[in-house]
């Protein structure tokens, strides 16, 4: 899958016994998305001790309905997407992330489910009194509760999501002396002992400070490009408990930090409206450094988005593989994931400082092989040298990318995914190579 930078069975296989083969090992009995999982967890642990990592938590779809008449839609791992007539299945990973360095390390969780067909709809389902734990939205404090548990090592956690996972409890079940939260606000909520909500709070807060922000168009022409100013405001604010959640276990009301980050209206294009953060986090916010460290953090939530990128249409291309089976399709996408965040590994890793292990990405064998070709890709000058520590990720990557197609010049533009998924071609063929080589003359 990594030699040919593709989850579509019909182009990994070389011949009609491969894609039987490749078929047959997907839907095995014996290979379960439950194993993959804990596979993936299980690499993660072993890269975070004693540091300070970020998750970061999403939820994408993945639509097959283009294949809807090939696929076997009673196996039970397929289901109705969000419009609710079409066919797949959901991903929700926690994404971990060093916090220093920016660099993606494994999974904390991987939650992968379906939706039933003769599901009731949330008024059959009497959905506000549903026990939390059997919604769909449980899933944001599950991957909090799971990522304490499954990386005992780290020295500390930052929970970080988007608007869906703004949900009361998550503030009471989460945080501890080794967890905090950011999460973007959805909600303009009720606060305990005042008249206001809390966005009018913030906005009747002093300004503690600003920032330049450079904004990148939009393709859909939603957003102009443009340097802007954002305004940052934070409070300590009292978040009462919503009156439709009848646990009385739950405290009445949680103390948390808000923090808003809005464009000044003068730099608003006309037509747009300005752009607004508002963030609530269990971290302590005393001066404009600690908001402006907190919206960093949640800034890393990109990454997230390109893992999603890089496994579907810009990259792996997850949703024109032809499966027969939803457990099939599963595994494969698990398997993808991995592979994916590989790719983006090689990208963040190409001007790393911090002389990360090469490890991170590559085994001990595969890393003899790449001090080899270092030496067939410099250039005779110092500027196509490979002036990265060897043994590390930036120094990695600096191979791969050579051997993608960049000239290593750095006048000439940084090499992207597209670069590291043709380098990591071209690698993988001379890896396997060298393999076979090995064999033959032992």
């Amino acid at each position: 899958m990594l030699d040919k930078n593709t989850t579509i069975l019909n182009q990994l296989a070389q011949g009609r016994s491969d894609l039987v083969g490749f078929s047959r090992f997907l839907s095995n009995e014996k290979i379960t998305p439950t194993k993959l999982i804990r596979s993936a967890i299980a690499r993660c642990d072993q890269c975070v001790e004693d540091k300070h990592v970020l998750v970061l938590n999403d939820t994408t779809e993945f639509n097959f309905e283009d294949h809807v008449n090939f696929l076997d839609r009673e196996d039970g791992h397929l289901g109705p997407t969000g419009n609710n007539k079409d066919i797949g299945f959901f991903l929700h990973p926690g994404l971990v992330i060093d916090a220093e360095q920016g660099m993606g390390l494994g999974f904390s969780y991987i939650k992968i489910w379906n939706r039933q067909y003769d599901k009731f709809d949330k008024v059959e389902r009497n959905y506000k009194q549903q026990p939390l734990e059997e919604k769909e939205s449980y899933r944001w404090i599950e991957c909090g509760l799971a990522s304490k548990e499954n990386l005992p090592t780290a020295r500390h956690l930052t929970i970080i999501a988007d608007r869906e996972s703004d949900i009361y409890q998550e503030f009471v079940m989460l945080p501890d002396g080794r967890t905090d939260l950011i999460i973007r606000s959805s909600k303009n909520r009720c606060l305990q002992g005042s008249d206001q909500n809390l966005y009018e709070t913030l906005s009747d807060t002093d300004t503690c400070g600003q920032f330049r922000l450079k904004v990148k168009a939009n393709r859909n022409g939603k957003r102009q490009g443009r340097d802007t100013e954002i305004e940052v405001r934070y409070a300590k604010v009292k978040i009462r408990k919503p009156g439709q959640l009848k646990d009385k276990s739950l405290p009445g009301h949680v103390e948390v930090y808000a923090i808003e980050a809005k464009e000044k209206a003068q730099y608003v294009p006309t037509g747009e409206k300005p752009i607004c953060w508002r963030l609530l986090t269990t971290y302590a916010i005393n001066k404009i450094e600690d908001a402006q460290q907190v919206i960093r953090w949640y800034a890393m939530r990109w990454q997230i988005e390109l893992l999603f990128g890089t496994l579907k249409s810009k990259g792996l291309n997850m949703e024109a593989s032809e499966v027969e089976t939803g457990r099939g399709l599963k595994n494969l996408c698990l398997i993808g994931l991995q592979v994916a965040l590989k790719i983006n590994q090689l990208s963040q890793g190409r001007d790393n400082q911090q002389e990360r292990s090469a490890e991170l990405t590559f085994s001990k064998e595969e890393i003899v092989v790449l001090k080899v070709l270092v030496t067939r890709y410099e250039g005779k000058t110092e500027k196509q040298k490979n002036r990265y520590k060897e043994g590390s990720i930036a120094w990695a990557a600096w191979v791969i990318a050579r051997m993608g197609g960049w000239k290593g010049y750095a006048s000439e533009a940084k090499p992207g995914n597209k670069t590291m998924r043709i380098g990591l071609n071209q690698f993988e063929n001379i890896y396997t190579g060298w393999g076979l080589a090995k064999k033959m003359c032992a």
